[in-house]
């Protein structure tokens, strides 16, 4: 455990980390054990490894805040599932949740696009740090509610691209849904033109050939646009609540 400390002092976080699991080997009581676990999770999150201190926490979480903790390490790490599921073990266990929790789960909400869920939860941590503080941060959080995204659906994307570059418009990229529906047209068209001159070979190679892949490619792409306008404004929307909320904490 010394030196596992004394790296961890010099800033050697993963030479560290590996001297703390080393300590789980030696013979130690739970609490010793505990310890190591913990030093080891703190190691990993100063080196940045979120994802793998959240499975150190998780060897030795009982506690609400050591879930709150592993919460923190999954949402850094982009896991906001996970991080939703410790965030619930949290509340579960503490008959009394505190702000920072409260704080962790409207963030991972929202990451999550589950902006009822979260504008739920921001109710009662605007309750919570009202009675703690006096301060009234309610009008604060609907008016950032307020600006949550329309987001648009990739079914309907891929129902209106039945209709070559429709859904494309649907995600508002019409340069690309004009380009799809002219190149999707145009072999549509050769096609046509291909059988009135009788030559089915050329029609079917050259015509329904390209088109069954250009077609469902069509569908994927508007779909994938969706994906992306709706990730860019989530993204965008999710740092301006961040940011606004952080700095009232």
């Amino acid at each position: 455990m010394a030196v596992a400390d004394s790296l961890r002092a010099a800033g050697c976080y993963d030479l560290a980390a590996v001297e703390y699991e080393r300590c789980l080997f030696r013979p130690g009581t739970m609490a010793d054990v505990r310890l190591a676990l913990e030093r080891k999770a703190h190691c990993q999150k100063a080196a940045g490894r979120y994802a793998q201190a959240a499975q150190t926490i998780g060897r030795y979480a009982q506690h609400p805040a050591d879930y709150c903790q592993q919460g923190l390490c999954h949402y850094l790490a982009g896991n906001f599932s996970a991080a939703a599921t410790s965030l619930d073990y949290a509340r579960m266990l503490s008959e009394r949740v505190g702000e920072d929790v409260l704080l962790l789960q409207v963030l991972t909400l929202n990451a999550l696009q589950l902006y009822d869920s979260a504008r739920a939860v921001a109710t009662l941590l605007a309750d919570t740090y009202r009675a703690s503080t006096g301060d009234d941060i309610a009008p604060m959080l609907d008016s950032l509610f307020l600006l949550t995204p329309k987001l648009k659906s990739e079914n309907i994307a891929r129902w209106l691209s039945f209709v070559p570059g429709l859904g494309h418009y649907y995600a508002g990229e019409y340069g690309v849904g004009t380009a799809a529906f002219l190149l999707n047209a145009a072999l549509l068209g050769f096609g046509v033109w291909q059988v009135f001159e009788r030559c089915y070979l050329t029609a079917y190679v050259g015509g329904a050939g390209l088109l069954s892949a250009t077609f469902p490619g069509a569908m994927r792409s508007a779909q994938h646009y969706v994906r992306k306008r709706n990730h860019r404004l989530t993204s965008a929307y999710n740092a301006t609540f961040r940011d606004a909320l952080l700095e009232r904490f």
